[in-house]
């Protein structure tokens, strides 16, 4: 008992207890991020289904990518042979591009997290007009487009935290640096992975 011990056994038993407790991983951070991970599993599934359902879409599903990282859940939508969802050097993604990013974008909006967007062109060189834009310039235009789609489906504009364009650095398929697949937009939906209980986030799987 600690009754028993002298008051320098005492002081070394409640330190070898704080540093016990200091060691002791922080449980109900690692149950927060497991669960807006289920979270966002299940927003995925939604998004995959819907579009497998939608007779209109379903020939799309496809050119959906949808896959979990470290930092939380990439959406990404990518061009096709033969079923383009961008025409070449246009910024904003045809009817059918806007149809399948939209129905993405419902599920994202009834998510917390917040997002960060990201265009991407392939490697084919890209000049147009006096000003001589770039692929930098249509990869920015073209997430700029999807951030514009992501508010009209209901995201909230705070939500969006970084708008980027990637021009052709970041490849999807880099041994075929013309592949139409080069071509898209990438929505991250993030966990922040720092945030402590107080300002966790209320967590609500999408109905």
């Amino acid at each position: 008992p600690v009754a028993d011990l002298g008051p320098r056994r005492v002081e070394g038993a409640m330190a070898s207890r704080q540093q016990a407790a200091w060691a002791q991983p922080d449980l109900s951070r690692d149950h927060r991020i497991a669960a807006e991970r289920l979270m966002l599993r299940a927003a995925a599934q939604e998004i995959r289904s819907a579009i497998v359902m939608d007779p209109q879409l379903r020939s799309l599903a496809a050119h959906m990518l949808i896959e979990e990282v470290p930092e939380g859940l990439r959406i990404q939508m990518v061009d096709g042979e033969g079923q383009a969802l961008f025409a070449t050097g246009v910024a904003a993604p045809n009817e059918r591009g806007r149809a399948l990013l939209l129905r993405a974008a419902s599920v994202i909006a009834r998510l917390p997290h917040p997002l960060e967007i990201t265009g991407h062109t392939d490697a084919a060189p890209f000049r147009s007009g006096a000003d001589a834009r770039s692929n930098w310039e249509l990869s920015v235009e073209r997430a700029n487009a999807a951030r514009r789609l992501l508010l009209e489906a209901g995201v909230a504009e705070r939500r969006v935290r970084a708008m980027t364009g990637r021009a052709d650095q970041e490849l999807l398929r880099p041994a075929e640096p013309l592949h139409p697949a080069n071509r898209r937009v990438s929505v991250l939906v993030i966990i922040n992975q720092a945030q402590d209980n107080a300002g966790a986030t209320n967590l609500r799987l999408p109905r």
